[in-house]
């Protein structure tokens, strides 16, 4: 019988477990060690499957990276990814063009980088990738992994895939540039990689690879990402690289604290930066960590996000939370690292329209510093700025007042009051709000509302007695 009771009461408590945890919301600081975990993940799915993400997109999984052949209704399936949490995802993609496209068959075939580097100028590969990354706004895209800022080093893996725009330092900034500044104009966040170069390394798909020394790559194979730094790119990938000079003996530069403090040097303390798959040979046979342990590794050596092939990111973020909360990788570099990640979403997600606005359209009785209000709606949590305007009802131009702001917390109420002296008695005035974040995406303005304010009291009459 105790047996029995004690297997009742464990079924019990495992049934009273909700299948997924809640998801995060407001300020990091306040999230839990597992919610801070998954947002520092960017896990791949089949984009056949991309239901089996959306219980890890509810309890705060930070992105998802697209593999396999995208289906017709792929819009629609990222809809409902997007929104199914209280923060949004990442959506990336591998679009660099050429042999390396994900959604060709949706969006159209890109020439390779090889190609475009070769046969076009700069500013028709800004225009190429400003219209290429517009479609994959439209689709539900906002990352691509992508440009390929490594040289084209004859005979070796990156020039023999076509994947680099040329063989110079300065040709591959120009190209490189060009492809950042369309995707940045589409809204999408483009991704450097492979730092601190690829070009003369082999194919870390298959095993550890080896670059020339730190000293001969400062001479040409850094600057293409020193100039997408100072161009603003928002993030860079690290690649599995071991590098003479500047990684530890047998260490590739996606888990060396040497690589991450070097490249932070150069890049700035709020760049993303981001590790190439932990699923690679490189990490697989020659580091011989599983993905969940290279995350951890990776994350403690300086990374910001951890990528991660299909098969589900659950023993990744299981060991990220461990960590977090035996000490080994600290909080208060977690909360920094997820910060990051924060920021390059919300340079690709604007806010939502406010809602729950007051005064109510066709409101009256209003005073004449009345208080205007609105909800503010974000899928990326921070601060936000409403902007208020009203007008006297009629008038062309905003002529009561243009640009009144407030600053609060993202699902928070934000209130303007119009100052003494705009507003007199008894008149309409028409009104709206919008919001934008610290990235300077806005949301769309709220539907134009009305008040009339209310009537001048009466002059008290004097009588003589």
């Amino acid at each position: 019988m105790r047996r029995l009771l004690v297997a009742l009461l464990l079924m019990a408590g495992v049934a009273a477990v909700p299948a997924h945890a809640a998801g995060p919301s407001g300020d990091p600081s306040g999230w839990t060690d597992r919610q801070l975990a998954a947002q520092l993940v960017l896990a791949g799915y089949d984009m056949g499957r991309l239901g089996d993400a959306v219980p890890q997109v509810q309890a705060g999984l930070g992105g998802v990276i697209l593999f396999g052949t995208p289906p017709s209704d792929l819009r629609s399936r990222l809809a409902r990814l997007r929104s199914a949490g209280s923060v949004v995802p990442l959506v990336a993609s591998d679009e660099e063009g050429g042999r390396v496209q994900r959604l060709r068959s949706l969006l159209g075939a890109l020439p390779s980088a090889e190609t475009l580097g070769s046969t076009r100028t700069t500013a028709q590969v800004r225009d190429l990738a400003m219209s290429y990354g517009r479609k994959m706004r439209a689709l539900g895209v906002d990352v691509d992994l992508a440009p390929v800022a490594d040289l084209s080093v004859p005979g070796r893996y990156m020039e023999q895939t076509d994947r680099a725009f040329s063989r110079t330092p300065s040709g591959v900034s120009a190209y490189a540039g060009a492809w950042q500044q369309g995707m940045r104009a589409a809204a999408v966040a483009p991704v450097a990689k492979h730092w601190p170069g690829h070009g003369s390394a082999a194919n870390t798909h298959d095993r550890a690879a080896t670059t020339p020394p730190l000293s001969t790559l400062e001479q040409r194979d850094l600057a293409p990402f020193d100039a997408l730094a100072r161009a603003g790119i928002p993030a860079v990938m690290v690649g599995h690289l071991n590098v003479p000079g500047l990684t530890e003996p047998g260490t590739p530069a996606t888990l060396s604290p040497r690589a991450y403090r070097y490249l932070r040097d150069r890049v700035g303390g709020s760049r993303l930066l981001v590790t190439d798959s932990l699923n690679m040979g490189a990490i697989r046979y020659g580091a011989g960590l599983s993905p969940a342990q290279a995350a951890v590794r990776a994350l403690r050596a300086g990374a910001d996000m951890v990528l991660v092939d299909p098969g589900g990111p659950t023993p990744v973020i299981d060991a990220i939370s461990r960590a977090i909360t035996s000490g080994s990788y600290p909080r208060a570099t977690a909360l920094a690292a997820v910060r990051r990640v924060l920021a390059v979403k919300r340079t690709t997600n604007a806010p939502l329209v406010p809602s729950s606005l007051t005064p109510a359209s066709g409101s009256s009785g209003a005073t004449l510093t009345q208080a205007l209000s609105g909800v503010l709606r974000d899928p990326v949590p921070g601060t936000d700025t409403a902007t208020f305007y009203v007008r006297n009802a009629g008038s062309a131009g905003w002529d009561v007042v243009n640009g009144g702001t407030a600053s609060v917390a993202t699902g928070s109420r934000a209130t303007f009051r119009v100052p003494s002296g705009r507003l007199a008695p008894s008149r309409s005035y028409e009104w709206r709000m919008r919001s934008c974040n610290a990235a300077g995406r806005c949301s769309v303005p709220t539907p134009l509302l009305t008040f009339t304010t209310a009537a001048a009291a009466a002059t008290p009459t004097a009588t003589i007695g």
